[in-house]
């Protein structure tokens, strides 16, 4: 093979792996737009990154088989590196088994509110090995697969309400029943609460120094008001404890006098 031929393989096979290469995001980006409902944008998504994978992969078999390599030889080295690659990177592989049981499973879908572990927020993607949610604050997070499908995960969107409950701290003096009253005045007054389950509030344990008592508010409202709705009952609750003069529980010394022995 004279230098000529050699130079015209060299840039026929980079011109492949370009091609390759260009193609494989934007069959990527088409096949992201088949989605036709919003619950199907996780698999979608997910397909389209194995394709995008396959692609770049096949195009740089193609190239080398221009060069003269035996293809055969290429896929054999490509299996054997394939293998050694999932057993060195095997909570990799996790992930992508991961990606597929929640394609197939549907425990959550995009544009779900979820929880995973302490971090909970709106799927926006499920791809080949990770899923990105974004949380109320803004923030994203990408949660590996193999974790998604391991955890305990909890899917807020499977209902449309969600139940919130507010722990009250208070003392032992103070009138229980009326505080009651205000707390629940406060959660019938706001429209955005479900009347039905109604809004209600209880005494649901003694704090374990014995000093004061856990008034608990509980209220349903929608997901995608219940942030709203926790943050103003907070401010209203606390406004309230206020106006009424509601104390907390709080250090308290009692000093006892014993009679000296000589009165006695």
């Amino acid at each position: 093979m004279n230098l000529t031929t050699f130079a015209i393989k060299i840039a026929y096979s980079a011109l492949v792996i370009f091609l390759f290469f260009f193609i494989g995001p934007r069959l990527k980006k088409l096949i992201e737009k088949g989605a036709k409902h919003p619950n199907e944008k996780g698999a979608v998504t997910f397909i389209g990154s194995l394709v995008n994978i396959s692609c770049k992969a096949l195009g740089i078999i193609v190239a080398m088989g221009q060069m003269g390599v035996d293809t055969s030889v290429i896929v054999g080295a490509f299996s054997a590196l394939g293998l050694g690659i999932s057993l060195a990177l095997k909570n990799n592989m996790a992930n992508v088994a991961g990606g597929l049981q929640i394609i197939l499973t549907k425990p959550f879908t995009v544009g779900n509110y979820i929880a995973i572990g302490t971090n909970e927020g709106v799927v926006t993607k499920i791809e080949t090995m990770f899923t990105t949610l974004v949380t109320y604050s803004g923030q994203e997070i990408i949660i590996p697969n193999g974790m998604c499908v391991s955890e305990i995960l909890v899917n807020y969107s499977r209902e449309p309400y969600r139940r919130i409950a507010i722990a009250i701290p208070v003392s032992l003096e103070i009138d229980v029943e009326s505080f009651q009253k205000q707390l629940d005045g406060i959660m019938k007054a706001d429209p955005r609460i479900l009347k039905d389950p109604a809004p209600h509030s209880a005494l649901t344990s003694f704090a374990s120094d014995g000093k004061g008592m856990i008034i608990t508010a509980y209220a349903h409202t929608t997901i995608e008001q219940y942030w709203d709705v926790l943050y103003d009952l907070n401010l209203n609750f606390q406004k309230k404890r206020l106006e009424a003069d509601i104390a907390q529980p709080y250090e308290s010394v009692r000093i006892r006098t014993v009679p000296d022995a000589q009165t006695r």
